[in-house]
């Protein structure tokens, strides 16, 4: 009982801190509006145009995506044997927050609904699985941290060896990188054709 209540306050104190940067977020875009949507700046028409027509090469994009997102996979692993680890993964949350909120709140100005359809399809479909093991990797780097500097924020069950929670931390580290990778190929794949016919409309 103690795990899963603990493993609940996390989960909503991230929301809030996601909520707290998306805020932020739209606020830092409307103070400086003039700067980032310059003729040159976010999601310029410009830029939506030459995506319109461009022919993705989904296996060189596939590299690419898997190569920025494991910058960050292994950052947040690394921070997590360190005292910091909890710290981080509240910090890329908000930062998460944050970069959400500008770029909607820039789709919106630019192009009113139809940025915002434009945002809802540059999630399809790779975030109902990129979301859901982005949040399992950040439980899953508390709990490292919390193991080794933390221990009475512990919210993991007991193990009668390191053997066994080690097997136990492998598997799940396992399954959260196989649906990032699931996630990254939908991203580079079928996302594309998705923006490709919003983006008809512009």
């Amino acid at each position: 009982m103690r795990r899963y209540a603990g493993e609940a306050d996390r989960y909503l104190y991230w929301l809030f801190v996601f909520a707290g940067g998306f805020v932020v977020g739209i606020f830092a875009m409307n103070l400086a509006k003039d700067f980032f949507l310059s003729d040159g700046g976010i999601l310029n028409i410009n830029a939506l145009n030459r995506i319109k027509y461009l022919e993705v090469d989904g296996a060189a994009l596939l590299r690419y995506v898997l190569g920025e997102k494991a910058k960050i996979f292994f950052l947040l692993v690394i921070l997590s044997t360190t005292f910091a680890g909890i710290a981080s993964s509240y910090g890329f949350v908000l930062w998460q927050g944050v970069l959400t909120g500008m770029f909607i709140t820039a789709a919106t100005i630019r192009y009113g609904m139809k940025g915002i359809l434009l945002m809802i399809a540059g999630m399809f479909p790779q975030q109902l699985l990129l979301v859901p093991a982005w949040v399992m990797l950040l439980n899953w780097c508390c709990q490292l941290c919390c193991h080794f500097y933390y221990p009475h924020k512990d919210c993991e069950p007991e193990y009668s060896n390191r053997k066994r929670y080690a097997v136990r931390k492998g598997v799940t580290f396992l399954w959260i990188t196989g649906v990032v990778i699931i996630g990254s190929i939908l991203e580079c794949y079928v996302n594309p054709i998705l923006i490709t016919e919003v983006l008809k409309i512009f």
